[in-house]
């Protein structure tokens, strides 16, 4: 499985979306209760629940791990692990598949700089007081002792989707082969 760890617009969508379309692999669709954004799809991007269900499942311990970031819920079921999948984590999500001494997981943190975050933000249509909240949110939840152990660490700065997925797919077979 490889798991896709970066902050707000570090192009983590962007990469997952490749590797799926390009490589073979497929997405380990994750549940949020965050509203949908423009051109997202339900049960492609997320699957969007509400609150009140999201905590339902987490009282019937569904949820392999969950976390809540910038005041929604993101969890992923336990039903949905497989190998051969690429999902989406954030830190604590991660350190939950870590912790959990499953094999054949490889992680990837894709470090962007600021700048270009902000950049795709607005580009997205996000609100610029949300994109300050992020940006500085995220330099406490992403920072480097939340993510230890991450197998990869590549710079997203100057690379583009196609770039860092084939990087990707390269490191992960030469992962699992060894």
């Amino acid at each position: 499985m490889i798991i896709l760890i970066g902050p707000s617009a570090s192009g983590k969508t962007e990469v997952c979306k490749y590797l799926v379309l390009n490589m073979g692999y497929t997405k380990l669709v994750t549940y949020t209760t965050r509203e949908k954004r423009i051109a997202e799809k339900e049960g492609i991007d997320y699957n969007f629940i509400s609150k009140e269900e999201f905590i339902n499942r987490m009282n019937k311990n569904e949820f392999f791990e969950y976390v809540i970031y910038n005041s929604n819920y993101y969890g992923t079921l336990k039903k949905d692990i497989t190998d051969e999948k690429v999902v989406i984590l954030e830190p604590s999500g991660f350190m939950a598949y870590k912790n959990s001494h499953m094999k054949n997981i490889i992680s990837f943190y894709l470090d962007t700089r600021d700048e270009i975050r902000k950049e795709r933000m607005i580009k997205r249509g996000d609100n610029i007081i949300k994109i300050n909240e992020r940006l500085t949110g995220d330099h406490l939840v992403f920072n480097r002792k939340n993510i230890d152990g991450v197998s990869y660490i590549l710079n997203s700065n100057d690379l583009t989707v196609e770039e860092l997925a084939i990087e990707i797919d390269n490191l992960y077979k030469n992962k699992i082969e060894n």
